[in-house]
């Protein structure tokens, strides 16, 4: 059982910084509801990445553990979840690393030619699987600005504490992928 003190009040921020002061003096209580407040982000986050459930709980327990184990070293620079995100971010690409299948995409030359139908986009955004499937066969970099600008709902500032890239990466990053996305749903595919 939760003590009352430790349910989330909504989104503040003064309450993930508590839970995780609790959480460095070793109140496992605490972790528990730090957990509990922050482990979906992180499982989508990671999801959409690695793509794997199995590979994905692994990343995100260890995620876990590191904000467990170093809940003490927390600065403050990040809110809470950016700064949860961010060792999930790096957790993966330690995976990624491990399992050597880190791929690049060349920056400007994957982004097909042509102006995407409007009237077709507007379609195409309303059936929702043909969204996910572009939106997942964007290359790694725009799918994770993406998600987390989008999905997550991250200011572009925290998408970039995220990322480990400067405001205007993740503002390109983002560029990119809207019109990648515009033009697989105007025309049935990102190639």
């Amino acid at each position: 059982m939760i003590d009352a003190s430790l349910k989330r009040p909504g989104s503040d921020e003064t309450y993930d910084t508590t839970l995780l002061a609790r959480v460095a003096q070793g109140d496992m209580v605490a972790m528990k509801a730090l957990y509990m407040a922050h482990a979906d982000a992180a499982t989508r986050f990671v999801r959409a990445r690695v793509r794997d459930d199995a590979e994905a709980a692994d990343i995100v327990h260890d995620t876990m553990l590191s904000v467990w184990q170093g809940a003490a070293g927390f600065q403050g620079r990040a809110n809470v979840r950016s700064w949860i995100l961010s060792i999930a971010r790096n957790k993966v690409v330690d995976h990624i690393r491990k399992q050597s299948r880190m791929t690049f995409a060349a920056p400007d030359e994957d982004i097909p030619d042509g102006d995407p139908d409007p009237e077709a986009v507007l379609a195409a955004s309303q059936d929702a699987a043909r969204m996910r499937a572009c939106v997942g066969a964007l290359p790694e970099r725009q799918r994770a600005v993406i998600h987390l600008a989008f999905f997550e709902d991250l200011p572009l500032s925290e998408v970039a504490e995220v990322e480990a890239v400067p405001v205007g990466t993740v503002k390109s990053r983002i560029h990119h992928a809207k019109q990648m996305l515009m033009r697989c749903l105007s025309k049935g595919g990102l190639k």
